[in-house]
């Protein structure tokens, strides 16, 4: 994949998702990124390259991962990414 942007949050390669998952199933994701908040998670999408593939994810309920992990940058949503404000129409 490359070099990944710098992050204010933690981004580990390698990370079983086994280890983020309710069922605890699922093999290593290429890259985990946990943004700091939404700034951080603005700014690393922003200066990811475009051909790298993004897989979001929340706090790991109701997901099945596969055994081979994802070749993809996972984006795990936790605490501050809960609630959705809306500004405008």
């Amino acid at each position: 994949m490359g070099e990944m942007p710098q992050v204010r949050g933690r981004l580990t390669a390698g990370q079983m998702l086994c280890d983020l998952t309710w069922l605890r199933v699922g093999g290593p994701a290429e890259w985990l990124f946990q943004p700091a908040d939404t700034e951080d998670l603005s700014a690393f999408l922003n200066a990811l390259r475009a051909d790298i593939e993004c897989f979001p994810m929340g706090v790991g309920s109701n997901l099945i991962v596969r055994d081979g992990g994802l070749r993809a940058v996972v984006i795990r949503l936790g605490r501050g990414f809960n609630g959705i404000d809306l500004d405008g129409s």
